[in-house]
């Protein structure tokens, strides 16, 4: 995974809000089913919590990881 993502605006706007629906929603089913999978297994969900990325995501949204 590259760690110079760019997140979208409107991805971004609706974590913060917290109304995710739309953007689950908008997920292909598989992409959907993996979603679920990750969220399901707290093991994979604690490793990408771990994940430089994570640490980005939760600066980005203002929360006090890095």
């Amino acid at each position: 995974m590259n760690n110079n993502f760019n997140m979208n605006k409107d991805i971004l706007s609706a974590a913060k809000s917290g109304k995710t629906d739309k953007l689950i929603n908008s997920l292909s089913n598989e992409d959907k089913q993996k979603l679920n999978e990750i969220l399901n297994d707290k093991n994979a969900l604690s490793e990408i919590l771990k994940s430089p990325q994570a640490a980005a995501i939760m600066k980005a949204l203002g929360g006090k990881n890095g």
